[in-house]
């Protein structure tokens, strides 16, 4: 998985950016951002979106703020890589890049990708050291390249990549509007000089009076400038601020040309928009734009003059044809320097040396998932969907438990799914036995219905369990919550000594091998395990129907911890890969089923599998841990002011059982 980190969850231009560069990486992706714009479009995209905290973008006049800010953004982020466990991240944007870059080195390697121009010197300073310990800068021009590496000390770990665009989605033919439009394009915010636009467009009025100011955008921030450019519109009585669109392509075929006022743009990715819609651009003559125009396409002037401005706008409305012609020249320019397949084409190959598997294998074939459904027509699609991306030809068996629901038909509707409707509802175990027999690949993936694939990581897991030079083995994936957290799915064998500590110290108190013995799960390299939760296990077929797999006695939960303590009786190992992950959206039908979580049978189930293969001594011992457990977690919670009310319930069910 590459994973692309954000610090804004705007959908402006560097935003969008994002997920064009992203289309062009034949991998599986997943975008950390805030809940937004941004996060619903990747979203909308099939890509694995992780949320995080919104944080204001002011940096101006809080500089504390903006510090602490910054801190909270690489302490959450560190947290949800560390989790999720990407084999590279991209940060996006300067404070995603101090935050992955400033601190201990992350297991993976990091692309900076550079967006923008140093906001001051000191920014500056601060920005330069977490380039200078990036494994790759990524720059969106030579503007913002020259900004950053004035000493020239990146060398080859500098690259600029600029953006490119699709031609043939603008309309190239005249303008729409009459009268004339002059139009602003992009965020509202004050270093894109607004008030530059206003104050030139005001004196151009006076020898064009028919000239109108179109104002396009949305502003970044709640900071009064919005309210002040509605009152200055308001007075003027030719200036219009629609707010923001979604597509930029229908305002810039009304218009009759754009006007850019950013003195210090990084790139402009509104005026290379004015090109392939063929409209003629007056822009400040500084910076990313002079990049994109020259003297055949646009007209340029001394930065933040605003009757430079106005002038350079008389000239277009006086001659028409010459607007139409720079018109015309942009366009073939945008087509000719900045092609979108070759933007992507080029993203790509700066990218891809870094994608490389961790442990060198390729994925064999002969794999087969196995799923037991009970009214899960609303999970499902996901597991099929994401099956269909990244595992696509491999066969899934779909065994129902009698649902009421549309599962059985969902199921069916896949060419590559197996359905056996049992007719009946026979327990996880039952019917997972039953699954398993109409399996003929060598290798098979237990996963919950409500599990969704992020990669093609089961498939390396599958060659990892045929490998000849190992011992037979339970291979658990990495399983990771819709929230960037990891489930608990590993544990350490009941009444080990692990497990008692755990019933006292909390793992995250617990800092390195520490954590990692405590709660196996937060482990990034390969470990051996106690057992696994059945959410997602992986193991050869053969190796699965020696061991049942599972208990056909047991009807609901345990299933999983008996299976792993009949494997260690058998020589078989559990292990945890977390190189392989999968996301689970706990959204399976036994919560509904039970009106929640069913602590009373949970409990009831752990202690019958612990007094069946281990004994009734140690079935005490262990409902003693896990009442300790419960206590302890349910009085920190206390002190620390939080709602205990689960812990209690729990508390409470291994209580009941163990009388």
């Amino acid at each position: 998985m590459v994973l692309f980190a954000s610090y804004s969850g705007a959908f402006g231009g560097a935003e969008r950016l994002l997920l064009d560069f992203a289309g062009s990486l034949e991998v599986p992706l997943g975008v950390a951002c805030p809940t937004g714009e941004l996060f619903d479009a990747a979203h909308a995209r099939e890509l694995s979106v992780f949320p995080l905290t919104r944080r204001s973008l002011r940096l101006r006049g809080d500089r504390a703020g903006a510090a602490l800010r910054l801190a909270g953004h690489a302490i959450e982020l560190r947290r949800l890589i560390d989790n999720v466990n990407p084999e590279l991240v991209i940060a996006w944007g300067m404070r995603s890049a101090m935050a992955c870059l400033l601190g201990p080195r992350l297991p993976c390697p990091v692309i900076f990708q550079h967006n923008d121009l140093l906001p001051s010197p000191v920014v500056g300073t601060v920005v330069r050291a977490a380039a200078g310990r990036a494994d790759l800068v990524i720059a969106l021009s030579h503007a913002i390249a020259r900004d950053l590496d004035r000493s020239g000390s990146l060398g080859s770990r500098l690259v600029v990549v600029r953006p490119g665009i699709d031609v043939e989605r603008f309309d190239a033919s005249a303008p729409s509007a009459d009268p004339p439009e002059v139009l602003v394009l992009g965020a509202i915010a004050s270093w894109k000089r607004p008030d530059v636009a206003l104050d030139a467009c005001a004196i151009a009025h006076h020898e064009h009076p028919s000239l109108r100011l179109r104002l396009v955008g949305a502003p970044l921030e709640d900071d009064g400038l919005m309210a002040s450019l509605r009152d200055r519109a308001e007075a003027f009585g030719f200036v219009s601020l629609p707010g923001a669109v979604p597509d930029p392509a229908p305002e810039l075929a009304r218009a009759y040309c754009l006007l850019h006022c950013a003195e210090s743009e990084p790139f402009g990715m509104a005026v290379l928009e004015a090109l392939a819609a063929g409209r003629p651009v007056v822009a400040p003559a500084a910076s990313g734009p002079t990049e994109i125009v020259d003297r055949t396409c646009g007209l340029l002037y001394e930065p933040g003059d605003a009757r430079a401005a106005a002038a350079a706008l008389g000239e277009l409305l006086d001659d028409p044809q010459r607007a139409s012609e720079l018109g015309a020249t942009g366009r073939a320019r945008a087509r000719r320097e900045f092609g979108f397949d070759d933007a992507r084409a080029r993203y790509a190959a700066a990218v891809t040396p870094l994608l490389i598997s961790r442990d060198g294998r390729v994925p064999g074939p002969g794999l087969a998932l196995l799923t037991v459904t009970h009214n899960s027509a609303g999970s499902l699609p996901g597991l099929l969907g994401s099956m269909g991306r990244f595992l696509p030809g491999v066969p899934l068996v779909v065994v129902d438990c009698d649902s009421s629901d549309e599962t059985v038909e969902t199921a069916r509707g896949n060419e590559f799914v197996r359905v056996i409707a049992l007719g009946e509802n026979v327990g996880f175990g039952r019917a997972c036995n039953r699954g398993l027999l109409e399996v003929s690949e060598p290798v098979t993936a237990l996963v919950n219905p409500d599990v969704e694939l992020v990669d093609g990581s089961l498939a390396a897991l599958a060659a990892e369990a045929t490998r000849r030079d190992r011992a037979e083995r339970l291979l658990a994936p990495l399983v990771i919550y819709p929230d960037g957290s990891r489930q608990d799915s590993v544990h350490p064998l009941p009444t080990s000594a692990s497990e008692m500590v755990f019933a006292l110290v909390p793992p995250a108190v617990a800092p390195g091998r520490m954590g990692e013995w405590l709660a196996p799960w937060r482990a990034s390299r390969p470990r051996r395990v106690g057992w696994a939760v059945g959410a997602a296990l992986v193991a050869k077929t053969d190796t699965l129907r020696q061991l049942g797999p599972f208990d056909e006695r047991i009807f609901l939960y345990a299933e999983d911890l008996d299976l792993g303590l009949r494997a260690a009786d058998h020589g078989v190992e559990s292990w945890f890969w977390p190189s392989a992950r999968v996301l689970h959206h706990r959204a399976h039908s036994t919560e509904p089923a039970f009106g929640g979580e069913p602590f009373a049978l949970l409990a009831r189930a752990r202690h019958d599998v612990v007094q069946r293969r281990l004994g009734p001594g140690r079935a005490r011992l262990d409902d003693a841990t896990q009442a300790l457990t419960f206590a302890t977690r349910g009085a920190l919670k206390r002190m620390l002011g939080r709602d205990a009310e689960r812990e209690r319930r729990q508390l409470g069910a291994v209580l009941r059982v163990s009388r």
